[in-house]
């Protein structure tokens, strides 16, 4: 997801980090933070399976898939108050349209706007005060609440995040339409610990909800990254 380096961020994000929205801005500081990072992986939907690139230089990552033989780009392009998506076709950069933030890729149920994590540039974020469901993988979290400023735009009205108080993995992102039900959960299922400390995620489920009953998935697609300590 854009940042897909900063699903998972370093130590920075303690205990004594107890700002909602100042949690965001740690969140989205570590994406242009991360120095020059390059990795591949797969998404992952039933029998489809997709191979892409990740590469993180400074305010801009790249990223591409490949589909039917033929690799296919867009950059996020960071700005100091939001995300930039760009379509790279045939060598020439276009920002991309907010109709088309929400069109899946490549058959999976993974879109651009996924990918962004637009909602960590929303403003208004709040603390959710909820001790018996703070904690996710056995970790005591901040529950993070933001409310889309520009409902109309994009497929999310709020999110929800949980965001773990030691070291400042975000083990969950819940996304609820305007319908006020939940349409997508993001999970982190394993995580991998970089030799200079930083984190990376290592797998991420996304779960599609169904509009009848949030509590019942559609379809569950994998985001499966390399090992980066090989």
């Amino acid at each position: 997801m854009a940042a897909l380096v900063a699903m998972v961020v370093p130590a920075q994000a303690q205990e004594d980090a107890v700002d909602a929205d100042e949690l965001l801005y740690i969140m989205r500081n570590m994406t242009v933070n991360q120095g020059n990072t390059d990795v591949m992986g797969a998404i992952r939907k039933g029998a489809v399976k997709i191979p892409f690139s990740l590469s993180s230089r400074g305010e801009t990552i790249v990223f591409q898939y490949k589909q039917n033989n033929a690799w296919n780009r867009f950059d996020v392009r960071i700005k100091e108050k939001n995300v930039d998506l760009i379509r790279v076709v045939k060598g020439k950069a276009q920002v991309m349209s907010a109709s088309g933030y929400s069109a899946p890729i490549a058959g999976t149920d993974v879109c651009y706007e996924d990918l962004s994590l637009r909602f960590l540039y929303w403003k208004g974020a709040k603390l959710i005060n909820d001790p018996a469901n703070c904690r996710i993988k056995g970790r005591d979290c901040h529950i993070v609440e933001v409310a889309n400023p520009k409902p109309s735009v994009g497929q999310f009205a709020w999110v929800r995040m949980w965001v773990d108080k030691e070291n400042g993995t975000s083990w969950q992102i819940d996304g609820y339409g305007k319908d006020g039900k939940l349409k997508k959960r993001f999970t982190i299922t394993s995580v991998q610990r970089l030799d200079d400390g930083r984190w990376f995620f290592k797998q991420m489920k996304l779960e599609v909800r169904d509009p009848k009953d949030p509590n019942r998935n559609l379809s569950i697609n994998y985001m499966d990254m390399e090992d980066l300590k090989k």
